[in-house]
């Protein structure tokens, strides 16, 4: 699984929105409080993957636990160690409705990442969770059948089938080496476990004739895989995916600054990471509680913030001091913004023009109430952007103070 952001820029320079990341949450597979600069925490990112999902997840744990009934079942009646038998069969299933369900934004040509830098995942909190999603694999399969060389065959050919599966089939998911070797080394790490564990107990292992078969299978199977990628995969070779590292003492003040005066101290960031370029510029990134900043470096000219907004995670934005009521027009977002730029940013209520739309997909996000100064038919550089979600929250705040060359205006 794989976030659809990491940094401003992930490994393809593709431009990442933050409210796409927080609304959209599984493209190549993972949320962006995944800071690949240090580890962050695994609650926080699963909870931003499936929020907005739960049904998804009643049902993956039901299909779960159905597999593993059904698993227990026929290895009662022909094999020995059925509880083993029935906790792999449901650790499989599990591992599949969570690497393979669909995003919903399939349709594009298929492509492969293949990362060279092969210790990226254990360097991210992303990597370390596929790391540990196949460990189970292992240790059970081998409790299971009693044949760890089948085993850590099956669990190196697995994660393989699922990357060629989300390189190939338009379910809005991606394929990249980095998830290939996270997950096959857990699953090796849970074999390794698993034929320890196994010394220790009772039970027929899988008979010579079932073991053999099986290796036939996973070698035709990874024959057709083989054959199937390289034949219709586009592959992109990219010596790292992701170059955030820790942030500096003074990138963190900086952006902690930023994110005190905009929402007046409700948020303290816990993590901090910065993405720089080659000319030494880049963006440094805060996450706290709710969602995440971004601050350029060094002008400092734009900083971000984004929450998931209210249809995503109810009372997760900003509730501006003083203002109770739910927008239902533009006018009524209007006043929830100015009261919020009145309090955290009054400069851009001068001599600044105000517009105001409505904001994604038939307007489910809100509205989006910009302010823009003017000189003549000259639109000035800078500006402020607030996003009202339908509960009347601030979930995206966006403020350029560059001072660059005017441009005219469009149209």
């Amino acid at each position: 699984m794989r976030a659809p952001c990491q940094g401003r820029h992930h490994a393809l320079t593709q431009p990442c929105s933050i409210t796409h990341c927080l609304t959209h949450r599984v493209g190549r597979g993972h949320p962006r409080h995944d800071r690949p600069g240090r580890p962050g925490r695994p609650g926080r990112m699963l909870t931003a993957v499936f929020r907005g999902h739960e049904q998804f997840v009643a049902l993956a744990v039901v299909l779960s636990c159905a597999a593993g009934v059904v698993t227990f079942a026929a290895a009662r009646r022909r094999q020995g160690r059925p509880l083993a038998w029935g906790l792999w069969g449901a650790c499989t299933a599990a591992t599949l409705a969570l690497t393979l369900w669909s995003t919903g934004d399939g349709g594009e040509a298929a492509s492969c990442t293949v990362n060279l830098d092969v210790f990226e995942p254990f360097r991210q909190t992303q990597g370390l969770l596929n790391f540990g999603m196949l460990v189970p694999f292992g240790l059970l399969g081998v409790l299971a059948t009693g044949r760890p060389v089948l085993v850590a065959g099956l669990g190196l050919l697995l994660p393989t089938a699922i990357e060629t599966v989300q390189a190939l089939a338009p379910i809005g998911r991606a394929c990249d080496t980095s998830d290939l070797v996270s997950n096959g080394l857990g699953a090796l790490l849970g074999t390794a476990v698993g034929t320890v564990l196994a010394r220790f107990g009772r039970g027929v292992p899988l008979s010579p004739g079932v073991t053999r078969k099986a290796f036939l299978g996973g070698g035709a199977a990874a024959a057709v895989m083989a054959v199937l990628l390289f034949s219709s995969t586009e592959f992109t070779v990219v010596s790292r995916t992701v170059n955030a590292v820790p942030a500096t003492a003074e990138q963190q003040a900086a952006i902690d600054g930023r994110l005190r005066a905009a929402f007046g101290g409700a948020y303290r960031a816990d993590d901090h990471s910065v993405t720089l370029g080659e000319d030494g510029t880049g963006t440094v990134t805060a996450v706290f509680d709710t969602g995440s900043a971004e601050l350029s470096w060094p002008d400092q000219a734009e900083f971000t913030a984004s929450m998931p907004p209210a249809d995503v995670a109810p009372g997760a934005g900003f509730a501006v001091p003083g203002t109770t009521r739910r927008p239902a027009t533009g006018p009524d977002a209007v006043r929830i913004a100015e009261a919020y730029a009145g309090r955290y940013a009054p400069g851009w209520l001068k001599n600044a023009k105000v517009q105001v739309a409505r904001s994604g997909p038939e307007g489910g996000l809100g509205w989006r109430v910009r302010w823009r100064r003017w000189e003549g038919e000259v639109l000035l550089p800078g500006g402020l952007d607030v996003l009202v979600d339908s509960a009347g929250r601030i979930s995206e705040l966006t403020e350029r103070t560059a001072v660059d060359a005017a441009r005219p205006a469009a149209g």
